[in-house]
């Protein structure tokens, strides 16, 4: 029997991967053995993250508020190899604000490229999955804030609980196809925008709210995107793994 793990052989997209959770999970996908497409908005960073992931790693820049950059991507990586998993990893959140200070301007932004860049991405990479018929995993990275609720993320919690809704949705829908959809929620994990909140005047009572007492890693979120592309979790499709060092206990 052969390593359920393995992802060789695979064609994985990775949105957002130029950092971050992004850049973890596609070092992951590479080290299991796929070769990965990494996107993002900024070419500069695009391409050092891919000169450090090595050959098995392409960088296209996407933006992932434009449904038409993001069609234009996904052809892209299909005429180069059969996309087998979608990491809808792309996503914002600048804004750390109660909601009845949130402008229409802010609110847009966040929706734009949370909400209805992972639809798309997702229903563009499902037209290739499904009409080669080898199926596919797609993995959308939401947050705990979807799950749970958090003071001045109301804008981000909405896009990422309309995420978890969407993703059960889009199993149902392509399950009977062998189009797997599911999502993971992480709590705070080590990031740039992370670093900043924590070291503000909130982040000793951020970090208190965590029962573990740390923040997560990319590599903490990056097993579990393994597993679902993986051949490891071939029965499981709809779920919200929540991965928040005991956050949503609280």
């Amino acid at each position: 029997m052969g390593n359920p793990f393995s992802l060789d052989g695979k064609t994985a997209i990775v949105t957002g991967g130029s950092r971050g959770i992004g850049y973890g999970i596609a070092k992951s996908f590479i080290e299991a053995g796929a070769r990965v497409i990494i996107t993002a908005r900024s070419q500069g960073q695009l391409d050092e993250a891919a000169a450090s992931l090595g050959p098995n790693c392409i960088a296209r820049r996407c933006d992932n508020s434009d449904p038409s950059d993001i069609a234009a991507m996904i052809e892209n990586a299909a005429a180069l190899s059969p996309i087998d998993i979608l990491v809808n990893n792309a996503g914002i959140s600048p804004y750390y604000k109660r909601a009845e200070h949130v402008t229409v301007e802010e609110w847009d932004s966040v929706v734009d490229v949370n909400m209805r860049g992972t639809y798309f991405c997702s229903t563009e990479a499902a037209k290739h999955m499904l009409e080669n018929g080898a199926g596919g995993s797609i993995i959308n990275v939401t947050s705990v804030t979807g799950v749970t609720p958090f003071e001045r993320q109301g804008v981000y919690a909405a896009t990422k609980a309309a995420v978890h809704q969407l993703t059960k949705v889009m199993a149902l829908e392509w399950a009977a196809r062998n189009v797997r959809v599911n999502a993971i929620a992480p709590g705070w994990v080590e990031t740039d925008l992370v670093g900043e909140l924590f070291a503000s005047r909130h982040g000793e009572g951020l970090l208190a709210d965590v029962p573990m007492g740390r923040l997560a890693t990319p590599e903490d979120i990056a097993g579990a995107a393994v597993w679902l592309a993986s051949d490891a979790s071939s029965y499981v499709t709809g779920s919200i793994v929540v991965i928040d060092g005991g956050r949503q206990l609280r």
